[in-house]
């Protein structure tokens, strides 16, 4: 949907399903934090640690849920889903993309196909026999290898790098500075010297998935790096060549993913995940920060390690308890 000045409550709460509960007639004008919030617009709360907030925010109206519903007399969207009603909700004050269908005059592409109503921008390289179907938005910098094609509606960010036989289903975003398709980490040992073996696999990323800025996905040494439908990776994240990730999976920032591992559907991966190489993880598993999955994962669930911080000097009489475990156990 296309940006509008304002948006009468009333609008908002057809447009994202919401129950209304205050004056239909008010006027929206944008999406902002309780703390930061104007007479002029709407805010979230989806935590109950939140709620002191609703005392002194400034909002227009607010979207919760029906609990928390209970504690604001001010103008308020509700549904079960708060979080899903903020998602919603942020679409409507989403500036669409200014693009002009075309390729630039700046542009370099090779004997390929490319859509006529596709965008392509200002010193994009396009090599032979890259497919790059309707609605694709092509920013400026980009680099697509021979074979690769682009999915209809995709949108790819400045100066991301996708290598040669890399194909990305259908309305996904990839955001600045992606690498795809690049050589994993593969060596042979000869006489204490490494032999390079050389990666001659692709990469498939599958329709609405959503790539961070800098996140890079190695090709196959041999066969496939598979992204599902519907994954979303966040900044910084690298996945390992031959990883096979499952639909529906949520892989947060400065996680890793070693070779050939596979992770199951509707998977959450938080904040600097380590899984090691060569492990499975069944569908509908989560993993908190920082943790680090070294055998697989044979049954759903919500799964930790690592320490949670403590007072340094806590830390270190604990440290200091953790190398006499082993002496401990077996007294």
């Amino acid at each position: 949907m296309s940006p509008v000045t304002s948006f009468k409550l009333s609008q908002i709460a057809d447009l994202i399903d919401a129950d209304l509960d205050g004056d239909p007639d008010q006027e929206i004008f944008g999406l902002a934090s309780l703390d930061s919030s104007t007479e002029r617009d709407i805010s979230f709360i989806s935590r109950d640690s939140f709620i002191p907030k609703l005392a002194t925010t400034k909002a227009a109206a607010i979207i919760c849920n029906r609990e928390i519903s209970k504690n604001y007399d001010g103008n308020k969207l509700i549904g079960d889903n708060s979080y899903l009603l903020y998602a919603r909700c942020s679409a409507l004050f989403k500036d669409e993309l200014s693009v002009n269908s075309g390729i630039s005059a700046l542009a370099s592409v090779s004997s390929s196909s490319v859509s006529s109503k596709a965008s392509i921008s200002n010193f994009v390289t396009i090599e032979e026999d890259v497919i790059v179907e309707d609605d694709v938005v092509i920013m400026h910098g980009v680099f697509i290898g021979k074979g690769s094609k682009i999915g209809k509606g995709t949108i790819v960010y400045p100066n991301v790098s996708i290598y040669d036989q890399v194909e990305v289903g259908k309305n996904s975003i990839i955001h600045a500075g992606v690498v795809i398709g690049s050589d994993g980490l593969g060596f042979a040992q000869d006489n204490g010297e490494w032999v390079k073996i050389q990666h001659i696999g692709k990469v498939l990323i599958g329709e609405e998935v959503e790539l961070g800025s800098n996140t890079t996905i190695d090709r196959g040494s041999v066969g496939k790096t598979i992204i599902g439908n519907n994954v979303k990776i966040d900044n910084l994240v690298h996945i390992a060549h031959n990883v096979e990730v499952g639909s529906g999976t949520a892989i947060a920032a400065n996680s890793a993913i070693a070779g050939s591992t596979k992770v199951g559907k509707n998977c959450t991966l938080a904040g600097c995940t380590a899984v090691v190489d060569n492990v499975e993880i069944v569908d509908e598993v989560h993993i908190t920060a920082k943790s680090l999955v070294t055998k697989s994962i044979k049954e759903s669930g919500i799964y930790s390690s690592g320490t949670p911080i403590m007072k340094n000097s806590d830390w270190k009489k604990n440290a200091v308890g953790f190398k006499r475990l082993h002496e401990l156990f077996k007294k």
